[in-house]
């Protein structure tokens, strides 16, 4: 699927993808650097100009297992075609991701963040970890390198954490902080959209002046249907649905934004978590 417009610029956004060690399957039932390779022929054939990641790159980056699940994610996403910028998740470990990427452009300081202008758009990938824990946050450093870098042209956020409760009662158990900030951060400027991950579903919320979009991940999702929470109170999902590998992607000619969704497989299946 090639761009129609020479002028358009294409960003693709891929989340959660949870590598594993090789050999070795997520929950014991999910091949995800199989996966994400398969998401990196999806990406190749968009042509896009530029592909961001939004955290938990693996499963478990803080572990003794990092430096292995970060060797085969840095194999996998090697076969990209197009720039990748890498931003770190809860499953993540800061350490370990830099040492596996060291071509990444992160700021200096300990916070994985990065700045990219292209076409016109501003797009700022915001650290939003707090290490070992599963909530996320912006501090008041991150938030004044988020200032510092809001100016006139239009900027598109990504994190790996929504900075709101998105409606999902189990990941809206772990309150984020600092979100409120944010919303007052970016008001008045031309924030078209905060891109995130962690969820496991896509969806959409207001947030003061724009919106908050979660993607879907890369390994599998959290349902979203009434029905795979009626038997948990506590909202804690049943069932992850694998088989569809959903990309979403951001096509900027200018002066507008589509934000579009790719779906690269045809069946899906529900496996217990």
């Amino acid at each position: 699927m090639c761009k129609s417009e020479q002028t358009m610029t294409r960003i693709v956004q891929i989340t959660d993808s949870h590598v594993t060690r090789a050999g070795t399957l997520w929950k014991d039932q999910v091949d995800n650097a199989a996966r994400l390779a398969r998401v990196v022929e999806g990406v190749n054939a968009l042509a896009p100009d530029l592909v961001i990641h939004t955290g938990d790159l693996v499963e478990l980056g803080l572990g003794p297992d990092g430096a292995e699940e970060y060797a085969l994610a840095a194999e996998v996403l090697a076969g990209l075609t197009a720039p990748l910028c890498l931003l770190p998740g809860n499953h993540d470990g800061r350490a370990a991701m830099r040492a596996a990427f060291p071509d990444q452009r992160w700021e200096s300081g300990p916070f994985l963040q990065q700045e990219v202008r292209i076409a016109g758009l501003t797009c700022l990938g915001l650290d939003s970890v707090i290490e070992g824990e599963t909530a996320g946050a912006l501090c008041e450093n991150r938030l004044d390198w988020l200032r510092a870098r809001l100016t006139e042209p239009p900027t598109l956020i990504f994190m790996h954490h929504p900075p709101c409760p998105m409606g999902l009662p189990f990941m809206d158990g772990f309150p984020f902080t600092g979100g409120e900030a944010l919303k007052e951060v970016i008001a008045g400027h031309p924030v078209l959209q905060i891109n995130c991950g962690h969820v496991h579903a896509d969806v959409t919320r207001i947030f003061g002046t724009t919106r908050v979009s979660s993607a879907e991940a890369v390994t599998a999702q959290i349902p979203t249907t009434l029905a795979a929470f009626a038997d948990h109170p506590k909202g804690t999902p049943r069932y992850g649905v694998l088989g569809e590998i959903r990309l979403r992607y951001f096509d900027w000619d200018g002066t507008a934004l589509s934000v579009k969704t790719l779906c690269l497989t045809e069946e899906a299946e529900a496996i217990r978590l």
